[in-house]
This record gives C-alpha cells, structure tokens and sequence, in this order.
C-alpha cells in the first residue's frame, strides 16, 4: 500500500511539474517578396489556450539554436503578457521556433546583450536623475523642466528619439556616427567632450513646426498642440534588451462641442531598425480629425545655415511624407552645435488618411481613427552625421518605398 501511494505522489508531481511548462511551435511567414532583417516576432500569452500558470521565464530555439528574447509586461500588473524576439526571414519564406515556458525563473539563463536604451527620468538634488516607470500630472501642471531630458527617452543601435512632457509632445531625433548606444553617456546633452570622440547629438530643432511624426490635434485647418487636458502622463511600457514600448497618454482631452475622451499613444522600437512605430488608441469613437506629418528642416534657414542642402520633401496621398534639410538643432547653442543635414519620413496606411496638407513648415496628412478607435503609423529618419547612413535628398527619397513596402509586409505568426 506504502509502495502504491508513493507511486502516485510521483505521478502527481509528475503532473504538476508539467503543469509548468508548456512549449510551443510558433511559425514565422514571410508572404512579402523581400528578404527580412531584424523583423519583430509577438506571440501572445492570453492566445495560448492551454497555459494555466503565470511565465516567469522564455526559451526560444530554432534548429536547436537559441534565439535572443524578452518576456513583456504590457499593461503594467507585473505578469508577463508576451513574448518578443527579432528574426532574419527570407523572402515568401516560413521559419518554425520552439517557445518554451516555464513558471519558474530561470537563474543561469544567458542575459541578452542590450540592444535598446530607455529612459524617463525626473531631476534631483544630487543630480542622479533617478529611473522611474511613470509620470503623471494634472494637465495644467508644466512639468518639462523636472523630467531629465524633457520626456521618455528610447534609442536603438542606429536612432534614438525623445517625446517632450508637455502640451507639445513633439518627437525629438539624436542622430549619431557610429551604430552603438550612447544616450545613457550623452542623456541628449552633448558636451563639447562627447563631440570631439565622435558621439552624436540632438539633430532637431522644431519650433512652432510639427516635427519628425509627432501627433497633433487638428483645429482651424491646422496642428494644434495638447492645452486642454485633464491628466498628462508618461509611462515605460517595457525596456528592452531588443525593444522599447512607451507610452504617452492625455486624460479628459476636451474635443469639439466639449466631447471629452482619452488618448493613449505608444511609442515602438526595435533593435536594428531606424524607424519608430506609432500606435495611438481612443477609448471611444471619434468623428474628428488629427494630424502628423514632417517639418520643413531648413525651410527658414539662411544659405549659410543650410551648407547646401536645399529645404525639399513631399507629402503624397499613398501615405508617404518626407524632407530634408539642414539646419541648427539648437537655436542657444549655436557655438557648440553646428548646422545638422537630415531626412525625415512619416508612412500612414491610407485607410487612415483623409487629407493632405502642406504649410510654410510642414508636409501634413489629416487623419481620423479606424473603426477599432485607434491610428498606426510609423516615423523614420537619418542624420547625414552616419558612417553608415544617408547623405543626400535623393538617397533618402529614394529609400522610402522600400521602407514603406517592408513595415506595410509584417511577418504573419501562427502558435501550435
């Protein structure tokens, strides 16, 4: 009898043990033509049916190989929600990996080299600039001055971006020479120093224009900033090591005829990649527009300024807007920062798409949610600053279909 029940308490933790793990095969697709690098892969948790326990940690294989990946807390509650990794794919091509999960942390787990930078940061006494996970304030409350570099901050191997806290919420560019990561030395301030070994620096001066992408209310045939908001936040989503997911939010945002709604943008980077995806959501249906676009970089500056990069772009009705330009990325530091040559892109899907704009400093697309209350669009740019880059109009210009062919062909991912 002894012997009996031993034997079925070894059969159930049999059965527990395997309660926790689960492994999956999950094939990748690539039904576009053009081989694929660095292409984001999500499989997410609350699609997997038969999972009954919260995953502590991830394995991903192909052929036996591991593949770098990260587990992603998207909603905040400390339970992971997805799984994240990047794939090289060939064209009309599928490539099969095994996910494996467990409800256990994996303690001897390689670490993944990091590949992307986060940051929001507040100012301090001592001048530590301690990380935090969120900001939020009363819309009339003007925080820019105590967050460090003036909003969340993200950056990639190749661009690094930055969304001012404040009614603006422009999207500001750090262009660099060398593919590394360098924001958490330069935090967007580069000294003289930095300069002089070749770090980059802050490539953008807006203004009053729209900037690279940024999203703006659309009032009186043009951009308007974010002033009548109840609660303005920031939040980072996930910190890499391969991707950055940020989120910038309005509460209470008066609309027209005093309809009231919230607003929730979130701010996507990969590893590998230049270009910035931008997913904004509403909590309810909205029958009003909005606007993004591209500045006119160098469209007020004198010939001095510009170096020879005459201000030129487009905006077109297939959803594709671009400029480029040379100009001051800070007007106050003039004797430290000298004149920035750079591209700038915006791609919007269309269906998204209810009219074209161009202004004395913008290429604008007027746009209104879809029918699931939200808008997706993406934001590119290069500096002329870039070993490895671009450095004329004409080949900015001329990389732009295949940047908009590529984010308009995702990869389609299958769990068995």
């Amino acid at each position: 009898m002894k012997k009996i029940m031993m034997i079925g308490m070894m059969l159930l933790g049999c059965v527990a043990a395997s309660a926790q793990t689960q492994t999956i095969q999950v094939a990748v697709t690539n039904e576009w033509k053009e081989d694929k690098k660095n292409e984001p892969v999500v499989v997410k948790l609350s699609a997997l049916k038969k999972l009954n326990f919260d995953v502590k940690s991830v394995k991903v294989t192909c052929k036996g190989k591991d593949v770098p990946c990260q587990l992603d807390d998207m909603d905040g509650n400390l339970r992971p929600d997805e799984v994240f990794f990047l794939t090289d794919i060939k064209g009309k091509d599928t490539k099969t990996f095994e996910v494996k999960l467990s409800a256990k942390e994996e303690k001897k787990a390689k670490s993944v080299e990091p590949r992307i930078y986060t940051a929001l940061q507040i100012r301090d006494k001592q001048d530590k600039h301690p990380d935090v996970l969120r900001v939020e304030a009363p819309g009339k409350t003007f925080l820019f001055n105590d967050i460090y570099m003036h909003g969340v901050t993200i950056e990639s191997e190749l661009t690094g971006y930055r969304i001012y806290f404040d009614h603006r919420q422009n999207i500001d560019l750090y262009g660099k020479k060398y593919r590394r990561i360098e924001l958490p030395q330069t935090q967007f301030y580069t000294s003289e120093e930095q300069l002089a070994q070749g770090y980059g620096v802050d490539v953008l001066w807006a203004g009053n224009a729209i900037g690279c992408g940024s999203f703006k209310d659309w009032k009186k045939n043009q951009p308007e900033n974010w002033t009548e908001v109840g609660v303005r936040g920031q939040r980072v989503v996930t910190t890499g090591p391969l991707r950055t997911v940020v989120e910038v939010y309005d509460l209470g945002v008066k609309g027209d005829n005093d309809v009231m709604y919230d607003m929730h943008q979130y701010y996507s980077l990969y590893a590998g990649h230049r270009d910035l995806q931008v997913n904004v959501e509403f909590d309810r249906v909205l029958d009003k527009n909005f606007c993004t676009g591209v500045q006119k970089v160098g469209a007020t500056a004198d010939e001095a300024t510009r170096k020879g990069h005459k201000s030129q772009g487009f905006v077109k009705k297939d959803g594709l807007a671009a400029s480029w330009g040379c100009d001051y990325p800070d007007m106050g530091k003039k004797q430290l920062w000298a004149p920035e040559p750079i591209g700038m892109a915006v791609y919007v899907p269309k269906e998204y798409v209810r009219d074209t704009k161009e202004d004395e400093l913008n290429y604008l697309f007027v746009v209104q949610p879809g029918k699931n209350r939200s808008i997706s669009y993406y934001v590119s740019f290069c500096a002329d600053k870039e070993d490895d880059g671009y450095h004329t109009a004409k080949e900015w210009f001329a990389s732009l279909d295949d940047w908009k062919d590529n984010v308009s062909h995702p990869v389609v991912v299958k769990c068995k």
